[in-house]
């Protein structure tokens, strides 16, 4: 982990959907004086399961990979994480030990914020703490949201959905550079290796998608929205 200068608060690109959204000005200068900043080379570990949640890092830039360590040894992805997104902040919250871990799959910066600076500040700040709540519904609601896809929707209908993540968490810019392996990605959808492949080659038979070595171009991203039935 590598720390660099640490970027001013109000001059954040996403300070109009994070933490800073309806936050008092006064508690925008107590986060700027505290927080920490980190730079995360790729494939380093930012959580690991187990340790002391002390606090949680906010993404500004690059993707991060949530995995599971199960006890056969293999690793269950069950979310990425990418700028604008908060990382570690329920188990922070809920002042216990990590219970998942998180590497950087690219290089990733991140602020730092700790749990008694949160504490003080949802004490502090009203509007803060409303924004503490949001997120803490919006994780609940992606737990919930990810339980039902994997219970209900097919192959095609997960993977649909994963490209348009993947690209919403890359810029939107209708390609998806893959810095994940495709073992992961299966495991992410819960699915093996082999039928990933067949259903990648099925949306490219379809000309929703075209791929390549490690990147996915979107050809026809409302067909792709149809088929994921994101709403």
């Amino acid at each position: 982990m590598d720390v660099d200068t640490n970027p001013d608060c109000f001059d954040c690109d996403y300070r109009n959907h994070n933490v800073l959204h309806c936050a008092a000005h006064s508690t925008i200068v107590k986060i700027n004086e505290e927080k920490g900043y980190n730079l995360f080379k790729k494939g380093t570990h930012i959580l690991e399961a187990g340790k002391p949640a002390n606090g949680f890092f906010f993404i500004k830039k690059g993707l991060v990979r949530c995995f599971a360590q199960l006890p056969s040894g293999k690793e269950q992805t069950f979310c990425l994480r990418g700028p604008g997104d908060w990382l570690g902040f329920r188990d922070c919250i809920s002042q216990s030990s990590f219970h998942h871990n998180a590497i950087a799959v690219e290089d990733t910066d991140a602020c730092y914020l700790t749990r008694e600076l949160v504490e003080t500040l949802v004490q502090e700040d009203p509007s803060f703490q409303k924004d503490v709540f949001r997120q803490m519904a919006k994780e609940w609601r992606e737990s919930e949201e990810q339980i039902v896809s994997l219970g209900t929707k097919q192959v095609h209908e997960k993977l649909a959905e994963i490209i348009i993540v993947l690209d919403n968490a890359q810029g939107s810019r209708n390609r998806v550079d893959l810095k994940i392996t495709r073992d992961v990605l299966a495991s992410f959808i819960g699915i093996q290796t082999e039928t990933l492949v067949r259903a990648l080659a099925d949306l490219k038979a379809r000309d929703y998608i075209s791929v390549e070595k490690n990147k996915i171009d979107i050809l026809n991203k409302d067909a792709l929205r149809s088929l994921s039935k994101i709403a």
